[in-house]
């Protein structure tokens, strides 16, 4: 009784483990991230859940925007998140995702969509199997500081 028990509990468990891409990191390149945005002046559009505010070029000496840019979304969980604009499919500096309120941020190039909404940046639709290159964001006051 035990052998047939401890049978069913290995094959539930080899049944159960199956290959997910929740930490399949992004093949978008890794380039330095060093951002300060301030809501109240750069960005007030941050100061409203769901509000997004997108930066391709550098503003001032010492800032850094990895590879395609950066878009820094107000989460529906209150907390900030920046990623990289690069589509992660066609991982071309030139195609841009696109975010929109709702939380999904498109890449205008392949379709794929991407959750931007509650931090995961997972991709939601094919065709790519990526997630989006997500740095990180910290909050001190009205400024929101984005680094790698």
């Amino acid at each position: 009784m035990k052998k047939a028990l401890a049978a069913i509990l290995l094959l539930l468990t080899m049944v159960s483990c199956k290959e997910t891409n929740i930490n399949v990191d992004s093949p978008v390149p890794k380039y330095t991230v060093n951002l300060t945005v301030n809501i109240m002046i750069d960005a007030p559009i941050l100061d409203t859940q769901g509000g997004y505010f997108v930066i391709k070029e550098p503003r001032k000496y010492g800032e850094y925007l990895g590879f395609g840019g950066i878009v820094i979304f107000h989460g529906f969980d209150g907390k900030f998140y920046a990623y990289d604009l690069c589509c992660p499919y066609e991982c071309k500096r030139e195609i841009c995702i696109e975010p929109s309120m709702a939380g999904i941020a498109t890449c205008p190039e392949c379709g794929s969509e991407y959750d931007i909404g509650f931090g995961s940046g997972q991709a939601t639709k094919l065709p790519s199997k990526y997630p989006l290159r997500r740095y990180t964001t910290v909050v001190s006051g009205y400024n929101i500081r984005v680094t790698n």
